[in-house]
């Protein structure tokens, strides 16, 4: 196996944390670049599609993190697998995977801009580097941009008390399903838990009220221990 597998990632992303994660998951050693501040000027010099992660693996180079979750279960099936072989439970993987990167995802965007101090660690991490001056800059941008992301997604255009009730439900299912195995598909972890945890513990990570509620619900929380 080799040891020069390098995962470039942007600190604060869930996809970044994700790819991370699956490795590990795996076993696979990694060395980890973060593009904050003045570093994130090289990211679209790394792929075509000019975004994080990206992974450098056997003399290739692999973009977007379902592509490198597919692409380890590939190149390393003697490894522990991301997506398990049962085709039923693979689908449910999949459409747990896909829902946590396309919509769980825009929860967790919304939650860093509208809280004060998860913006803040945003800015303080994406600016890390720069001129002071540059940082009251940015600001306004990155509040922009991000702002703009899930509005045109959709949630931004909710809302803040239907965004928090609609999280709130989202939690209360994820929450029934680990009744079960204490896994979301199957009886042991998968892609799906890497993936929906990924967003999770960012907000954890970020936001002191929503992760409070988060870690308030107990199948949630003893499950989020395993990452």
């Amino acid at each position: 196996m080799s040891n020069s597998i390098v995962l470039h990632q942007w600190e604060i992303s869930p996809f970044c944390q994700k790819v991370s994660r699956m490795l590990k998951f795996k076993g696979i050693p990694f060395e980890t670049i973060n593009y904050n501040g003045l570093l994130g000027s090289k990211v679209p010099l790394l792929s075509k599609v000019g975004k994080l992660p990206v992974v450098d693996i056997n003399g290739e180079r692999v973009q977007d993190s379902t592509r490198i979750a597919r692409y380890l279960d590939r190149h390393f099936p003697e490894l522990p697998r991301l997506y398990p072989e049962d085709p039923m439970q693979c689908a449910y993987a999949e459409l747990w995977e896909d829902w946590a990167d396309e919509v769980l995802y825009f929860y967790e965007v919304h939650f860093r801009v509208s809280d004060k101090k998860a913006f803040n660690q945003v800015v303080e991490i994406s600016s890390e580097g720069r001129p002071a001056f540059e940082k009251h800059l940015m600001k306004p941008l990155l509040r922009s941009a991000l702002g703009f992301q899930v509005k045109m997604q959709g949630t931004g255009r909710m809302a803040q008390a239907d965004i928090e009730a609609e999280f709130t439900r989202h939690l209360k299912r994820i929450e029934l399903v680990l009744n079960q195995t204490g896994w979301l598909v199957g009886d042991q972890q998968t892609i799906a838990d890497i993936a929906v945890a990924s967003q999770l513990l960012e907000i954890v990570r970020t936001s002191q009220k929503f992760g409070a509620q988060i870690l308030g619900f107990a199948n949630i929380s003893k499950w989020l221990d395993n990452f």
